[in-house]
């Protein structure tokens, strides 16, 4: 159920301006130097991002203007200050969003699917729980808390165990795992296991796909993991290296062997391009799993390419196997990771 109306107070505690330049892709220049986002003059210095009595402000000091959250909002997006209040709202998610039931049949037509239940208790998350995430998957805080906003992360109790829960605003797929960071004992015909798939969920979704307020359509290219743990990880490094244009939406393929979104992911990517980046397995299916669907996106008419990441190891000097592990990245091989999202 959706909340009532907000005042600018209280979505500034929601979704303060640090946090929404992330989720409008102006991550990096929230900070105290940058280069302004709204010109092309790139002088290190004419942007600045900073704390007041009353939130956090931008300026540019060339002459772009400056203010609060509203401020940004009408300057990147041309609005008004109506529209931009609403527009926040809508990252902060309080307000109304369309809920997106996308799916292609053998004969191209869509139609509905039927929503997965999620917790009764499925929230968005407080600030301990979105830290302690954040330290659970070595990645920073502000990655986490763009995932609750954008609606691909929310937390509630599962199996009786409080978790953190990767699905969409589609709720065609929900995955969890224990915010204690342990395993999900046995019962009944499931095995001991780190992540549990929430009933009536469909593997075949390629999660991450249908965001909060259709913000999807606002990114230019697909990064597609494997995997709930390095969403989060995608998540980490589209914040900390993207620049504005272009910008990488993080989508996860919940399996290697997942074949179902095949019928999807072509037509939902709509023409972007779609970089994978596949686990580094022992026994190569990441790999494998990779090349198939590179040739099948190929043959689908998505272009795109492969991010390989055996070259690259930890900071035990141990081989990276997967994209969560360069979170731990070797402070030799850290260069090599901003290639990821060029």
């Amino acid at each position: 159920m959706l909340s009532k109306r907000k005042t600018a107070e209280e979505l500034r505690q929601l979704c303060p301006l640090p946090v929404l330049m992330g989720l409008l892709g102006f991550g990096n220049h929230a900070q105290k130097r940058a280069f302004c986002p709204f010109h092309e003059n790139r002088v290190t210095g004419a942007f600045s991002v900073y704390p007041t009595p009353r939130g956090v402000k931008w300026k540019c000091h060339a002459g772009c203007g400056g203010g609060n959250e509203v401020d940004f909002l009408r300057r990147a997006k041309g609005v008004d200050v109506r529209e931009a209040f609403r527009l926040w709202e809508g990252f902060a998610g309080v307000a109304p969003v369309a809920i997106s039931h996308r799916a292609s049949t053998s004969a191209g037509k869509t139609k509905p699917q039927p929503l997965l239940t999620l917790p009764q208790d499925f929230h968005q998350g407080s600030r301990g729980e979105i830290e302690t995430v954040a330290a659970l998957r070595k990645v920073c805080s502000w990655a986490v808390e763009c995932m609750t906003h954008l609606g691909v992360l929310g937390f509630g109790n599962v199996c009786s165990f409080p978790c953190w829960i990767v699905t969409d605003d589609s709720r065609r797929l929900a995955e969890a795992r224990r915010m204690d960071g342990k395993m999900f004992p046995a019962v009944g015909s499931l095995g001991e296991r780190k992540v549990h798939t929430i009933k009536g969920s469909s593997k075949a979704w390629p999660v991450g796909l249908a965001l909060r307020d259709g913000l999807e359509k606002d990114f230019q290219r697909v990064l597609l993991c494997e995997g709930s743990g390095d969403l989060v990880a995608a998540y980490h490094f589209c914040l900390r290296l993207s620049s504005p244009s272009p910008r990488f939406l993080p989508i996860a393929i919940l399996g290697a062997g997942c074949k179902g979104g095949r019928e999807i992911l072509p037509k939902l990517v709509n023409g972007r391009f779609v970089r994978i980046v596949p686990h580094q397995d022992e026994n190569g299916a990441g790999l494998r799993a990779a090349c198939d669907w590179a040739q099948w996106l190929s043959s689908e008419g998505v272009h795109g390419d492969t991010f390989a990441l055996s070259r690259l190891r930890r900071r035990d000097g141990s081989r990276v196997k997967d994209l969560n592990d360069c979170t731990d990245i070797h402070p030799e091989d850290a260069s090599a990771m901003e290639e990821l999202l060029k």
